[in-house]
């Protein structure tokens, strides 16, 4: 059975295109979707009533051991340009969790 990973942050006000920008760059799914494992992502934003923009990312990989290999990959452990643009652009502590996949 394949792994969900649900990723959700709030992003600090100003800051959304960087972010962008830079998940969408070279260093961010490109990476990801390069990775052993990797089947899908799905990314969507949202506001709140005070403009503050929400990040969702739902990633599906073949198995959670694929998912902690690509963690470990150099441009997502610490010190790399990828901690210090979420450190720069992310609001908060994001939420991260690994739903169960059900049939429907």
């Amino acid at each position: 059975m394949p792994t969900l990973f649900y990723f959700e942050a709030k992003l600090k006000i100003g800051k959304e295109e960087r972010f962008l920008q830079f998940v969408n760059g070279p260093k961010g799914f490109a990476i990801t979707k390069s990775k052993p494992g990797f089947i899908s992502a799905e990314v969507g934003l949202s506001k709140d009533g005070v403009g503050q923009t929400t990040f969702h990312l739902w990633e599906k990989w073949e198995k959670l051991e694929d998912f902690e290999n690509y963690g470990q990959d150099p441009e997502r452990l610490p010190g790399a340009e990828f901690e210090e643009i979420f450190a720069d652009c992310i609001d908060g502590v994001p939420r991260e969790i690994f739903p169960e996949i059900m049939e429907v």
